[in-house]
């Protein structure tokens, strides 16, 4: 039987999975969908993704694809899906599409949200969802130190090791956009042509520092200049970073 590619758009807890990627034994997003698709189909089908996830770093809008049998509508795969995954991780849409489609090497761009939670308390609601930053961020700061890294630079500063040889670190960010939300929330958006291991949080580590008033814009832009992980600030934490979307 000839295999169709479907596209699946996902979204998903961070805590409840080691990443995407998958580490057996540990859980994760993509061994759930695997192991999903082994339950309705009786065989294996591997799944791609549109990138990898660190532990602890949610999404509302992952990508992947796979190569199916078309016994299936993608209406009743939906459901298929939904009944056999785990809670913590949600199939929201299901479309067949072209067979060169590949949910990694058909992307153009993506968007990830960082949320910080600005406040002297974090609300319990939010434990796990937000990066809670107590003291007072000078919001006009971070915004003219966020204009810096927007258009194509080496990004090796901001980006942590990843275990590969990599071609380049060379990445084009379009915008970076900052507000503030009801409940003291900062929210982060980041869109880009593509990104880095880790580059968003060490981006929005290095922000908090501005918007405390520990590093200046000019301190910024020789660390960027650096191209050295060595000087630059702290990796924020995983549980405020969302994967937003992706471009096709």
């Amino acid at each position: 039987m000839k295999l169709q590619t479907f596209k699946l758009t996902l979204a998903y807890r961070g805590e409840d999975f080691y990443g995407w990627q998958r580490q057996d034994p540990h859980p994760t997003v993509q061994l759930a969908l695997e192991d999903a698709l082994r339950k309705i189909y009786g065989g294996s089908f591997p799944v791609a993704g549109s990138g990898r996830t660190d532990r602890g770093v949610h999404a509302l809008g992952q990508t992947a694809s796979a190569q199916l049998p078309p016994i299936h509508q993608p209406a009743v795969l939906l459901r298929a899906l939904n009944f056999h995954l785990p809670p913590g991780v949600r199939v929201l849409s299901v479309k067949k599409e072209k067979p060169k489609f590949h949910a990694r090497f058909s992307a153009r761009g993506k968007t990830y949200l960082y949320r910080i939670v600005n406040s002297p308390w974090l609300h319990p609601l939010e434990i796990g969802r937000a990066w809670h930053v107590p003291r007072p961020l000078h919001l006009p700061a971070v915004r003219r130190a966020a204009r810096l890294f927007v258009g194509k630079h080496d990004f090796a500063s901001f980006t942590s090791n990843p275990g590969y040889e990599r071609e380049s670190t060379v990445r084009r960010l379009r915008s970076i956009r900052i507000k503030r939300k009801p409940g003291n929330i900062l929210e982060l958006s980041f869109d880009g042509d593509g990104f880095l291991y880790r580059m968003v949080r060490n981006l929005v580590g290095a922000l908090v520092k501005v918007g405390h008033n520990r590093l200046s814009v000019a301190d910024l832009k020789k660390i960027l200049s650096a191209r050295s992980r060595a000087g630059a600030p702290p990796t924020a934490p995983a549980e405020g970073l969302y994967l937003f979307q992706v471009r096709y």
